[in-house]
């Protein structure tokens, strides 16, 4: 199984859509802004939905990750869910979330970059280059 998601990296790695792209989000707090907006430092995106297993001790844990790296964006990027449903989300399970959460009601990213583990961590450099992809919060 790791050879096969091994070969997807690299796939990913190697087309053409292998940059943080110019997707419409909204915050939690409901306004609009593009996932592109981020670029400038590096990004650890971290990708989820409500129905994905493992996904609450990985949220719980992305504020610890910030607090290490204040270097990075850590964006919370739900998908397939509404700012009310994952505010909703985090109040069941005891997230504040200092982290920033963006939210992709029509799981645009999927047009961009095939999000094939969810959830899943997209690691990119400071210009917006995907470098890594990791199911889960695996290496970190």
């Amino acid at each position: 199984m790791y050879r096969l998601f091994g070969l997807i990296v690299f796939f990913l790695l190697a087309c053409d859509g292998n940059k943080l792209p110019k997707v419409q989000v909204r915050t939690i707090d409901d306004r609009k802004v593009y996932l592109s907006d981020y670029r400038g430092k590096p990004v650890l995106l971290y990708v989820w939905s409500k129905t994905c297993a493992g996904h609450t001790a990985d949220l719980r844990r992305l504020s610890k990750i910030l607090e290490g790296r204040p270097d990075y964006w850590v964006i919370s990027y739900a998908v397939a869910m509404t700012p009310q449903e994952v505010r909703q989300s985090y109040a069941e399970l005891g997230i504040e979330g200092n982290f920033l959460t963006l939210v992709d009601t029509e799981v645009r990213l999927n047009d961009h970059i095939p999000i094939t583990f969810l959830p899943s961590t997209y690691l990119f450099d400071a210009q917006g280059r995907l470098l890594k992809v990791y199911p889960g919060l695996a290496g970190w």
